[in-house]
């Protein structure tokens, strides 16, 4: 589902309608343009007005694609709920479609309410989701596991006390009678709001240029001094990339991270030993044996059966180094973080491989270690249905591209 919030404007105090992943504030006003700064975000649902005491309990929204590798292969879907993360019976377990139907804000210090503590970890959200979307025919414990490209986010839900009943803040309808005026929510509000969003100006800590960039990017690019920037701990961080040339000028460049990594538990470290447990169909080369191992990941969000093939496809590949530092013309967005990137080597591995009973037996004991991550643009051709990616074989729809910014 697709999740609205409202945001004032810092500078010229308008009302910026804003989606669940945009990390850019764009004001349509003042045309000024913000990076949002946060960690996990925060909303709350608009409330009625009504005497009493008005609290706001939070749900963990986790939306994501979940990958499980089993004997039999690797089977993935796109998860989306809400889980409630106070053990308080009178609560619905979720929020249903309300999150989608109506208008939130981020959560402030201008409300005048109380924030209830979240006793959920994010792990145990994600436990939490993941079983109640498992299907009965895959129900068998995973030999891996991974969420790629989750949002998280955390939804507080307005209740109104008032004398010895508690209401639903959003629609005023009564949920449960105190027994004898007793309060069983509990001295439980948050001691401080330091997880408020901060916004960053979107200029060029380099050169003081405009950066580029789109509504869901994650990585800003300066096209004047040819850096690429990302906000972390309030403040924006060089990104090392490269770019590997295009052949025409029409092309659109496409960003994926490369990954440089060590296996503990299985034997890889060169192209070579990666070939040969796989039994990828190909003639190792000899200088194969000294080339280091590197993975490739898309850097935006698509379907998870694309985004293995993909993946796959390119890490087989093993592109060349170009040493290109030029911002491309062109591009499309990074919308997925590197660190859930470095999460997605297990599963590259395992669906690389035609000799699976080689690999997935031994997820479970295998560890990665990241040597070095960088972002790479690849260029791809329109040929008007499609991106096509001539010298890799990589064919992408360009509506599936589209539908990927949803998830």
């Amino acid at each position: 589902m697709d999740l609205t919030v409202l945001q004032e404007c810092p500078q010229c105090g308008g009302e910026v309608e804003l989606a669940e992943t945009d990390r850019l504030l764009s004001c349509p006003y003042c045309r000024t343009r913000n990076v949002l700064a946060r960690g996990t975000a925060r909303f709350t649902l608009p409330h009625i007005h009504r005497p009493g005491r008005l609290l706001h309990v939070p749900y963990l929204r986790c939306k994501g694609s979940v990958f499980s590798c089993h004997l039999n292969g690797i089977h993935h879907r796109v998860v989306d709920t809400t889980v409630a993360t106070v053990p308080i019976n009178v609560l619905p377990p979720t929020l249903g479609y309300r999150p989608q139907a109506m208008k939130m804000h981020y959560a402030s210090d201008n409300l005048d309410t109380t924030y209830l503590r979240n006793k959920l970890s994010i792990k145990e959200a994600l436990t939490r989701a993941e079983a109640r979307h498992q299907s009965t025919a895959k129900n068998a414990t995973p030999l891996h596991q991974e969420w790629i490209g989750e949002t998280i986010s955390l939804i507080y839900l307005p209740l109104i006390v008032h004398e010895d009943s508690v209401f639903d803040g959003v629609t005023g309808d009564p949920l449960a009678t105190l027994p004898n005026s007793s309060d069983i929510f509990g001295p439980v509000s948050l001691p401080s709001l330091d997880w408020q969003i901060r916004l960053l100006p979107t200029i060029c800590p380099n050169c003081g240029w405009d950066l580029r960039c789109e509504q869901e990017s994650i990585v800003l690019l300066c096209p004047h001094c040819d850096t690429a920037w990302q906000e972390a701990h309030g403040t924006l961080t060089g990104v090392p990339f490269e770019t590997v040339p295009a052949q025409g000028e029409d092309a659109i460049h496409l960003p994926f991270w490369r990954l440089e990594v060590d296996f503990e538990g299985i034997d890889i470290h060169s192209l070579a030993d990666f070939i040969r447990l796989t039994n990828i169909p190909r003639a190792i080369q000899p200088e194969w044996e000294d080339i280091k191992m590197a993975f490739y990941c898309p850097a935006f969000k698509i379907r998870p059966k694309i985004f293995l093939r993909i993946a796959s496809q390119l890490t087989a590949a093993q592109l060349p180094a170009s040493g290109d530092t030029t911002i491309p013309a062109s591009c499309t967005p990074v919308s997925l973080e590197a660190s859930e990137a470095e999460e997605s080597i297990k599963l590259i591995l395992a669906s690389a491989a035609i000799a699976k009973r080689n690999i997935l037996p031994r997820l479970p004991h295998t560890s990665v270690t990241i040597r070095r991550n960088q972002l790479l643009f690849l260029p791809f051709f329109d040929n008007g249905y499609e991106l096509c990616q001539e010298e890799m074989k990589v064919v992408i729809n360009k509506q599936i591209l589209q539908l990927g910014k949803k998830l």
